[in-house]
């Protein structure tokens, strides 16, 4: 949930691209790749998704711990 009470639904997308690995997430609202909360490039599929699904992890819990500063980089 976010500050409002309101679910946030977030989404991580890979693919491969130039010869490297990109990740993204994004939320339902703008899942356009054109402007996520959060990207990265990566060598590998693998490490691409192991990224991304430590980034969701990293703003979940940043939303549900008390006193967090509810910015993740």
């Amino acid at each position: 949930m976010n500050e409002l009470g309101t679910e946030i639904h977030l989404h991580a997308r890979v693919f491969r691209t130039a010869g490297e690995w990109y990740a993204d997430v994004d939320d339902e609202l703008d899942p356009q790749p054109d402007n996520p909360l959060w990207w990265g490039s990566y060598d590998s599929q693998r490490a691409a998704i192991d990224a991304a699904c430590s980034r969701i992890a990293a703003m979940h819990l940043a939303l549900h711990t008390p006193n967090s500063l509810r910015l993740v980089v």
